[in-house]
């Protein structure tokens, strides 16, 4: 039996909601349990499970779904829900309002928002006025309101992480999407949440860890803003005792904001590495950071500063690329010619991009506005080589973002496997706290159940840090035992992928 119980106007974010239905799903008598925003998405989701939606259902609108054995059983479903939702069972003092907290009992220093952007800042104001660090999940705030937002901060002293920041650790304490990451002497500022973490997490594996990771929300570096945050950061970091070396990470961004970064890099006491994804040797020329152009190449360079005299790789050697590409080729059939990279980190799917676009011959496709790529006529479709970002908003403005709900990228990755045309697809995974609890299993599910009518490829990394819940090393396994190339880090994944789309390219040609 199947009940639905729909609140009017009720908004939960969707890190809260992620972990509602997982929890009620190991109630006894329990089939399935969904808690979700109303959002069109969500409600054709809900439909194909077999629930009937009110038809005056909209997107402002809290729907919770329960399937199971007995009426009991529901009633107990729902009663938990509401507690998960209420916060009842959580120890920690709960507010309604900023205005409740007296900071002379409760010394806090820091706030973490995650509401509508509409909400979000009045909400960033009221705490800096109240002297508290702001670090902003939300996004749709306006870039008037961040510059504002950042002028106070700035004023006051106060780091303004964001909007739309969603990785940070400040004081041993991860924050929105971050890993939970060993501490350690590298600091890191970064205007991206993946990549940040993706750096942070190639750290671990060189033995490293960090001391702060301050994010800047991914808009800092436009002329706007003018880096505010960023420099705050790197001046924030370069006064720390634990820090000893500071990285700096983000896409390409304004040239003179760049310039400034660098500048004031140049002042530091500590050793920079930086990268900006798509920027040239030129950008760096007479700076003294050490300049980086992928995620892994900062995590190394890094690493090089931090341990003096020693050497760190993730690269696959080129034998092995030629090896699997030989293997995969000679398994594919005569309509199998494209490549399908199915990301949830948005600065992932820009490095890929990077990466594909110098390949000469290919021609790709995107969800994304990029120079790198043709836009898709309709994202929900590919064709050729399509390489989308299923964290933008054409798929997360109607559904949870895929990191933190797998569905809606399993949707998808079903999707190409019918494609007769599909030969390669790419998956990245984000693990942490504050993430999926389980990204990988549902998905190795799916992969290995498939009815394998044909051979695909399938290239995987994991950004994660051995101390996240998810169990890095035993997701790899999965992954592997479901037929999954799983590779050290994004760049590597891209590398291999590159490889398998030039030998496609190459059969069309003769």
């Amino acid at each position: 039996m199947k009940r639905i119980v729909i609140k009017k106007n009720r908004y939960v974010d969707s890190v809260t909601l992620m972990s509602v239905g997982d929890k009620i799903m190991k109630m006894d008598g329990i089939e399935n349990a969904e808690a979700q925003m109303g959002t069109w998405a969500n409600q054709e989701l809900l439909t194909e499970l077999g629930y009937e939606i009110p038809a005056d259902t909209g997107a402002d609108d809290l729907v919770l779904a329960a399937s199971g054995d007995a009426e009991e059983h529901l009633d107990a479903a729902f009663r938990r829900m509401e507690e998960i939702l209420d916060h009842k069972d959580e120890e920690e003092e709960q507010y309604r309002d900023l205005s409740e907290i007296d900071l002379e009992k409760t010394p806090y220093d820091l706030v973490q928002i995650s509401l509508p952007g509409r909400y979000a800042f009045a909400e960033a104001k009221k705490a800096l006025e109240k002297g508290l660090h702001v670090f902003i999940f939300s996004d749709n705030v306006s870039l008037e309101e961040e510059k504002k937002l950042k002028e106070i901060g700035e004023r006051k002293h106060l780091m303004v992480m964001g909007p739309d920041c969603g990785v940070a650790m400040v004081g041993g304490v991860c924050l929105g999407a971050g890993s939970i990451f060993r501490e350690g002497p590298v600091g890191i500022v970064a205007a991206s949440g993946s990549g940040a973490q993706e750096v942070a997490c190639l750290l671990e594996e060189c033995g490293l860890g960090i001391s702060e990771l301050i994010g800047t929300g991914g808009r800092d570096l436009y002329p706007q803003i003018g880096g505010m945050q960023m420099l705050q950061g790197m001046r924030r970091l370069d006064e720390d005792e634990k820090t000893q070396v500071i990285v700096l990470v983000s896409k390409l961004a304004d040239t003179r904001v760049m310039e400034k970064v660098l500048q004031e890099a140049d002042r530091l006491k500590k050793p920079v590495a930086a990268v900006f994804l798509g920027g040239d040797k030129e950008l760096f020329e007479g700076h003294k950071a050490a300049a980086a152009f992928s995620l892994e190449e900062a995590a190394v360079r890094a690493a090089e500063l931090a341990k003096p005299g020693q050497t760190f790789s993730f690269r696959y050697p080129e034998e092995e690329i030629e090896r699997i590409v030989r293997r995969e080729m000679e398994q594919y059939d005569a309509e199998q010619k494209y490549f399908r990279g199915l990301y949830c980190g948005g600065t992932f799917t820009e490095e890929g991009l990077l990466y594909y676009s110098r390949i000469p011959g290919i021609t790709l496709y995107s969800n994304l506005e990029t120079r790198y790529a043709k836009k898709l006529p309709d994202s929900h479709r590919s064709i050729g080589n399509s390489i989308l970002d299923m964290g933008a908003e054409d798929f997360t403005s109607e559904a949870p973002h895929p990191v933190f709900d797998p569905k809606l990228r399993i949707r998808r990755l079903l999707q190409e496997v019918e494609d007769q045309e599909t030969a390669v697809i790419l998956l990245d995974f984000i693990t942490g706290p504050g993430v999926a609890p389980d990204p990988v299993t549902p998905v190795a599910e799916v992969i290995k159940n498939t009815d394998r009518k044909r051979h695909i490829t399938y290239i995987a990394n994991i950004c994660g840090s051995s101390q996240d819940p998810q169990n890095v090393k035993e997701a790899k396994r999965l992954l592997e035992e479901a037929g999954v190339i799983v590779t050290p880090c994004s760049y590597e994944s891209a590398r291999l992928a590159g490889a398998l789309m030039k030998a496609l390219e190459g059969r069309m040609v003769q």
